[in-house]
């Protein structure tokens, strides 16, 4: 990079300066690591493929076996302690500080646990790392964040220009390639009764979508690609760390580097002789066919100077490629973050910068073991097929060398075949290959008690002594794991949580186990402490399960006696605890998500609401005593119901006894009044008779006198009827 081109804030040491001190500090690196570490860990590497050649080459014509007892143990060791870290679906839990951090703890928890298991290779780290740290004394993990955005490609066909529309409106899509075919379509009649006939168009289209513009990554490098510079036993922080790698120009030029530089480096060279030991002789293709997929050697390095020149040195990323003899500074960069490299190792070593591999443990009795096996074949051999000392002059003298079954050996006169006698050692050195099985026992705790493999093993045995046997070998895996967890995956983890919280700016849906949760890592709290969950142990299931049963009798005893105690809050806050029991059982049983069968105590608040409602249910009067008076409610209600029932019934009958009253005093006023209205009638009767009578005598009076000659002024009297 140009020195115009450089930023502001990298102008306090120039290019040049940077660059010398890189090449220097790469330099010293590789020829400490090839002086002190490589040949090391190449060693190692053969004894575990069983090729012990350099230290112990086979006679021509003798025995050439090796004893395996490397792998042997790394294949029992191995498999122990991968059980014990991935016994549960929790590999990390993250510890609050304060109560206040209860919540975020849990959250941050399960997004550990998802970067690690769903955003990385988790299972495949582990496993690597661990094999790296048993055989190479040391697994080197890296932890970075990845600013490179994730893109997915995809292809669809048949799009309307909606639908096209659509996918060009969205900010995360990115439409590479377009085909648009014109379709003509009969929509219908016109009132002539012809046919519409539009013109739509149909697309086929890539799309480049945005998965996600960075992610934690983490990954187990190579040991022998990991550089470091001899710095003095304990430093925090060395002068230099380096990760070598092998990329092609193409992915030089990928990544943003100038293409004009990156097809100018050198290519890659053969490989070292570690390189080769770990991939069967492979090395770096150099000659290919199109320069853009040659192999250049690549050092990303963490280098600490005075790049600001205010006497302090800052951590600054620098990448770096090319050959030894003519490399370039592609470019480089103030780093902020936590990390980036982190070492798990086997065994360490107070106060030194290397500790020991279980390769170191057993590399010496392999040679011992080897040459014993060797001569105890060689010794069955000559038994088998002793030499022959020969009187006189054979005629067939390859039947002597080389003889079939049931051949003859033809020789002159007073020829005489004698087999010479072969000492047998193969007893003494079996017996001497057993001690040499104690001593490899002792120093890794694997032996034939421990695999429980040998039923010879167990003869004459206690089950007793059985178990000490087996318990003490588990203590030593134990011893392993606990310093790969405290001294190697917690510092790798305390990082990934602060490089959470800084680069992941956006709430995040994820699926821990079966239950969808949302995380948001801008509100963690920087300053809580991880810890690596290391199961069970390494013992056997059916010893965990017994175990677990007695914790599990103890805690319902516990909240038996608060219970006949009335402290019922403390029996209460038993109840994770032993939901934690029965999970761990679940764990140790092989279920694969125990929780999942009982209820979660995790929710914040649901154990003070139990709280709350026992002591609601304890504020309540005694059961028998609510009975009663609940059975007393019940008696005065229903007297109160008789009372009630007998009460209407009385007013019905007084009801009833007033309307037949009513209706008695009704049928005599009716009765009365029929009689008052029939002598009515009669009185009505009698009077029209009276007046009839009368009118009948005046008008037969009338008749009379007007008959006798009545006066003119008499009044005109009408017939039949009364005076007008």
């Amino acid at each position: 990079m140009a020195e115009e081109d450089v930023d502001d804030d990298k102008k306090g040491m120039g290019e040049v300066e940077i660059k010398g001190l890189l090449v220097r500090e790469i330099t010293a690196a590789r020829a400490n690591d090839d002086a002190e570490e490589a040949k090391a860990r190449r060693k190692a590497i053969d004894y575990y493929n069983g090729d012990i050649s350099e230290d112990l080459p086979a006679e021509v014509g003798r025995s050439s076996v090796t004893s395996r007892d490397l792998a042997d143990v790394v294949g029992w060791v191995l498999p122990q302690v991968i059980r014990v870290l991935t016994a549960t679906d929790q590999i990390v839990i993250v510890d609050p500080v304060g109560e206040e951090d209860d919540g975020m703890a849990r959250e941050a928890t399960a997004g550990l646990n998802h970067v690690f298991y769903k955003d990385n290779q988790g299972y495949r780290i582990l496993r690597d790392a661990t094999w790296n740290a048993l055989v190479l004394k040391k697994g080197i993990i890296k932890v970075w964040h990845d600013d490179t955005p994730e893109y997915a490609t995809s292809f669809h066909s048949g799009l309307s220009d909606e639908e096209v529309e659509m996918l060009e409106a969205d900010p995360t899509v990115e439409i590479t390639h377009q085909t648009t075919t014109p379709l003509e379509v009969n929509i219908g009649q016109d009132e002539a009764g012809k046919p519409v006939i539009v013109t739509l168009n149909e697309h086929d289209v890539k799309v480049k979508r945005l998965k996600s513009k960075g992610r934690r990554r983490i990954e187990c490098i190579p040991t022998e690609d990991y550089l470091r510079s001899d710095d003095p036993p304990g430093t925090e922080r060395p002068r230099f760390e380096g990760h070598r790698s092998y990329k092609t120009r193409s992915e030089l030029i990928e990544m943003g580097f100038d293409r004009d530089v990156v097809e100018n480096l050198g290519s890659a060279g053969d490989g070292s002789p570690e390189q080769k030991a770990r991939n069967k002789g492979y090395s770096p293709p150099r000659d290919v066919a199109d320069k853009s997929m040659e192999t250049i050697e690549v050092v990303e390095g963490y280098l600490q100077a005075d790049v600001d020149d205010d006497g302090i040195a800052e951590t600054i990323r620098t990448w770096y490629a090319g050959d030894k003899s003519g490399g370039e500074l592609l470019d480089w960069e103030v780093w902020e973050d936590e990390g980036p490299f982190f070492d798990v190792p086997c065994e360490p070593l107070p106060h030194q910068p290397t500790g020991r591999s279980l390769a170191d443990e057993t590399m010496d009795m392999m040679r011992v073991k080897s040459v014993l096996w060797r001569q105890s074949l060689d010794n069955l051999y000559a038994s088998n097929n002793p030499q022959r000392f020969v009187v006189g002059k054979v005629l067939n003298p390859d039947e002597l060398f080389s003889p079939t079954f049931g051949g003859a050996v033809f020789g002159e006169t007073g020829t005489t075949v004698t087999n010479l006698a072969v000492p047998f050692v193969a007893g003494p050195a079996f017996q001497a290959l057993n001690y040499a099985d104690e001593i490899v026992a002792r120093r890794t705790g694997v032996s034939r008690q421990s695999m429980a493999l040998d039923a010879e093993a167990l003869v004459n045995q206690s089950a007793t002594a059985s178990n000490n046997n087996k318990d003490a070998s588990y203590t030593q895996v134990e011893q392993i794991v606990r310093d790969m967890a405290e001294l190697g995956w917690k510092p790798i983890f305390r990082a990934l949580l602060k490089l959470e919280i800084r680069h992941q700016n956006t709430p995040r849906d994820i699926l821990a186990g079966k239950k969808a949760m949302t995380i948001d890592p801008r509100h963690w709290n920087a300053d809580m402490d991880v810890t690596v969950n290391v199961g069970q142990g390494t013992g056997s299931r059916d010893r965990d399960l017994v175990r677990l049963g007695q914790v599990l009798q103890s805690q319902m005893m516990l909240i038996d006696r608060f219970m006949a105690a009335g402290a019922v809050d403390d029996a209460i806050d038993m109840l994770p605890k032993l939901i934690g029991t029965l999970t761990k059982m679940g764990e140790a049983a092989g279920l694969r998500d125990p929780a999942s069968y009982y209820p979660d105590f995790e929710t914040e608040g649901k154990v003070e609401r139990l709280k709350e409602m026992a002591a609601e249910r304890a504020n309540a009067p005694d059961p028998k005593i609510a009975a009663e008076v609940e059975k007393s409610k019940f008696d005065t209600q229903a007297k109160d119901a008789q009372a009630q029932r007998d009460h209407e019934y009385r007013m019905a009958q007084l009801v009833e006894t007033a309307r037949q009253n009513a209706q008695a005093a009704t049928y005599a006023n009716d009765q009365q009044l029929a009689r008052i209205n029939r002598e009515y009638d009669n009185k009505r009767h009698q009077i029209d008779r009276e007046l009839g009578l009368k009118r009948d005598q005046i008008v037969t009076e009338l008749k009379l006198e007007a008959l006798a000659g009545s006066t003119p002024d008499a009044p005109n009297v009408q017939m039949g009827g009364m005076p007008g």
